[in-house]
C-alpha cells in the first residue's frame, strides 16, 4: 500500500512555509520516564497476573466484565459508506445524493464510495485466524483486556511483497488478526512519550537492531532503510520480538495516557479481595474442619460424675431426639454455674449480606452494570426503576462500543488502506418496530409540509430500514412552467395541480362538472353540509342530482315522489319498541369520527343536547 498523499489542509501549509525558517514550541520532557521500554505503573505493587487472576477468583468481577463484553458485542458488527458524496476540490462529505454544488468551494464534480475497498477487508474478518479464532472473538478478549488492565494490543501480521528488482517493499497486506498479552507487551518511547527513539529495524530482517544514534540509516544485508521499534513483546521464547509503526494497535478505554491506562481492577483491589475473603469465609465455614461454634463451661467439684451424665445423656439423646436430660450437680462448696462461651458470630450479626451487597454495588456502578443484568431484580422497585437501570447500562454499552467505532476500527481500516468505508457495531438495544414505524410516519408528515411550501422531497437512498427525505428549493423557471394557465383549465402534460392552503390534500380536477354543480361525486353516500367543501374520499358512487327550483330532487324523471332532499338522520319510533331507531343515510361513522364528535361536543359549554360520552 502507498503512502498516502497529503491532504488540502498540508498542501497549504506546505505551500504557506516554503519562504520561511520554522521554529517549533519545546515539547515537555517527562522526568520519570526514560527512553526506551517502557513498564506499566503497577498500583499497590499488583503485577499484571495477580489483577487477571483476581478476576478469575471474584464471581462478581467476573459476571459484571462478562455482562458488559457480551453486551458490546451481542448483535455483531456491519458495514457502512462513510458518506454518499465527496467533492473532488475540497474533500466535504454529504450523506445524500441530491446534492449538486459544493456548499464549501461550489464544484460540481462528485466522488462516490469505492466498493472495491472492502472486498478484501469483508473477505479477512470473516476468516478465522492461524489460533482458530473469528473476529469477533479477538475483540473480546481485547475487551477483557481493557476492563482488567486498560490496555489492549491488536496485532496485525502483515506479509510485505518486495519487489526483485530493486529490493524494496511494493506493498503489503495485512494477514491475519491476533491479541497481544499485556501482561507480555510494552511500549517503545522517548522522555517525551512519542513513540520509538530507541531502536532501529530492518522490516525483513528483525533478527539484528540498531541504536537510534543517527550513525545507521540502511539494512546491513538488504539496504532497506531501516524503521523506529514501537512495540516488543517479551515473552518470544527467550527472545525478544520487535513490532514497527502500524503494526501494533494500542488502545485503552477507562484513563488512556500518553503510554499506558490504569487498571480499573486495580483501584478496586480491596473490595475484590474483600470479596474474595467473604467467599472463603464461608466456604471454611461448612466444611467439617471448622471451629465449633462456641464452648460450654460447667464450673463444678466433681468432673467425672458430670462427664458420665452427659455421656449418658448423649447416648439417651441419640435413641430418642425428644429426651430432655436432666442434671443435678453437687457442689462441696455450694457454688456452681454454667457459662456458655461463644467463639464466632453469626452471618447476621456480622452483617455479611449487606456488607456484600455495598461491595458488589460498588464494583458494578465503576463498569455501569447495573443490578437488573446480574440477574438481582429484588432491589428494582417498579417499572420505572427498572427503565432507569436499562438506560444506565444502555450508556455504558454505548461508551464501550465508541471506543472501538471511533478509535480501534478506523485505525484498523487505514492499515487495510479503507478510508471510504466504516466499520461499526450495531447498538445493543434493537428499536421497537412500533416506534420507528411512529418515526418514519412523522417523517412523512414533515415531506408533505415541505412540498406545500414549494420544496421538492426525494427519498433519501442508503437510509437502511428508516424513511428520510431530502428537501431542495425548485427553479424558479421549472416552477413556472409547472404553473397551470389561467382559466381553470387543468395544465398541458398531465401535470399535478398546486397543493391546496391549510395542509389539506390536492383536489383532483373536476373535469366536464356544469355550471351549477349538477355532478358531483360524494364520499360515504351523503351531501355536504351548507356551505362547507364536499367531503373526500370514501369510495361512494356519484349521484345525479338536477337542479330545481334552488334545492336539489332525487325524483326528476324517475317516477318518485319529490320531496326535496333527504335528511342526513332521522328518527322513528315503531310501535312496542323500547327506544327510538335512527337511521342515518349513507355509511355510519366510524369510531375515530364518533370520537372526535365526542371530543367536540365536551369542548363547547353551550351545548345541552350533545352527549360527550365522558
Amino acid at each position: 500500500m502507498a503512502k498516502e498523499e497529503k491532504g488540502v489542509v498540508g498542501r497549504f501549509l506546505s505551500s504557506l512555509s516554503k519562504p520561511f525558517r520554522r521554529r517549533t514550541t519545546p515539547e515537555p520532557i517527562m522526568p520519570l520516564w526514560k527512553a526506551g521500554i517502557q513498564e506499566p505503573v503497577l498500583v499497590q505493587g499488583v503485577s499484571i497476573p495477580a489483577l487477571y487472576a483476581t478476576v478469575q477468583e471474584s464471581v462478581v468481577l467476573r459476571t459484571t466484565i462478562n455482562t458488559l463484553c457480551q453486551e458490546v458485542f451481542r448483535r455483531g458488527h456491519y458495514w457502512e459508506k462513510k458518506f454518499h458524496k465527496k467533492c473532488t476540490n475540497c474533500g466535504e462529505e454529504y450523506q445524500h445524493d441530491t446534492v449538486s454544488e459544493c456548499r464549501i468551494c461550489g464544484n460540481e464534480e462528485f466522488d462516490s464510495p469505492d466498493a472495491d475497498q472492502v472486498l478484501y477487508p469483508r473477505w479477512l474478518l470473516d476468516q478465522r485466524n492461524s489460533m482458530d479464532q473469528s473476529f469477533m472473538d479477538v475483540m473480546r478478549e481485547v475487551e477483557w483486556d481493557l476492563d482488567i488492565v486498560d490496555d489492549a494490543f491488536l496485532i496485525l501480521i502483515k506479509e510485505y511483497f518486495i519487489d526483485p528488482d530493486n529490493g524494496k517493499i511494493a506493498f503489503f497486506r495485512v494477514k491475519e488478526v491476533m491479541r497481544g498479552d499485556p501482561t507480555f507487551m510494552r511500549i517503545v518511547a522517548d522522555k517525551r512519550g512519542s513513540r520509538g527513539g530507541r531502536y532501529l529495524i530492518c522490516p525483513v530482517h528483525r533478527d539484528k537492531t540498531y541504536p537510534h544514534n543517527g550513525d545507521h540509516h540502511k539494512c546491513d544485508v538488504c539496504s532497506l532503510p531501516l524503521q523506529d521499534v514501537h512495540y516488543i513483546n517479551t515473552a518470544g521464547s527467550g527472545k525478544t520480538q520487535y513490532y514497527i509503526e502500524g503494526e501494533i494497535l494500542h488502545t485503552s478505554k477507562y484513563n488512556p495516557s500518553k503510554l499506558y491506562g490504569r487498571s480499573p481492577v486495580a483501584t478496586m483491589w480491596r473490595q475484590a479481595q474483600t470479596l474474595t475473603a467473604m467467599d472463603n469465609y464461608i466456604y471454611l465455614a461448612y466444611q467439617k474442619r471448622r471451629i465449633p461454634r462456641g464452648i460450654l463451661a460447667i464450673t463444678t467439684d466433681n468432673i467425672q460424675s458430670t462427664a458420665s451424665f452427659w455421656k449418658g445423656a448423649e447416648e439417651k439423646m441419640e435413641r430418642d431426639p425428644h429426651y430432655i436430660p436432666k442434671v443435678g450437680i453437687e457442689s462441696a462448696s455450694g457454688r456452681g454455674k454454667v457459662e456458655f462461651v461463644r467463639f464466632m458470630d453469626s452471618l447476621d450479626e456480622m452483617q455479611y449480606s449487606q456488607i456484600r451487597d455495598e461491595v458488589r454495588t460498588r464494583i458494578a456502578a465503576f463498569y455501569g452494570v447495573s443490578s437488573i443484568f446480574m440477574m438481582d431484580a429484588g432491589k428494582s422497585g417498579g417499572l420505572n426503576n427498572e427503565g432507569m437501570q436499562i438506560l444506565v447500562t444502555n450508556r455504558a454499552v454505548e461508551y464501550g462500543q465508541k471506543v472501538y467505532a471511533k478509535n480501534l476500527f478506523p485505525r484498523l481500516l487505514k492499515e487495510m488502506g479503507v478510508d471510504e468505508w466504516e466499520l461499526t457495531l450495531y447498538p445493543n438495544e434493537e428499536e421497537d418496530d412500533v416506534t420507528r414505524l411512529r418515526r418514519d410516519e412523522q417523517e412523512v408528515n414533515i415531506a408533505q409540509r415541505m412540498m406545500q411550501l414549494g420544496f421538492e422531497a426525494e427519498l433519501t437512498e442508503g437510509a437502511g430500514s428508516d424513511i428520510r427525505f431530502t428537501y431542495k428549493k425548485p427553479d424558479p423557471q421549472e416552477q413556472q412552467q409547472q404553473q397551470p394557465p389561467q382559466g381553470g383549465a387543468p395544465p398541458p402534460g398531465g401535470a399535478p395541480p398546486p397543493p391546496m392552503a391549510g395542509g389539506g390534500m390536492p383536489m383532483p380536477p373536476q373535469q366536464g362538472l356544469p355550471p351549477g354543480g349538477g355532478m358531483m361525486p360524494q364520499g360515504g353516500g351523503g351531501l355536504p353540509p351548507q356551505g362547507g367543501p364536499p367531503p373526500q374520499g370514501g369510495g361512494g358512487a356519484p349521484i345525479m342530482m338536477m337542479e330545481k327550483g334552488g334545492a336539489f330532487g332525487l325524483g326528476e324523471g324517475t317516477g318518485q315522489r319529490d320531496n326535496g332532499p333527504a335528511p342526513l338522520s332521522s328518527e322513528t319510533h315503531l310501535s312496542g319498541a323500547p327506544s327510538s331507531k335512527k337511521n342515518q343515510r349513507g355509511s355510519e361513522k366510524t369510531i375515530t369520527e364518533q370520537a372526535l364528535d365526542a371530543v367536540d361536543a365536551a369542548k363547547d359549554p353551550t351545548s345541552k343536547n350533545k352527549e360527550s360520552g365522558f
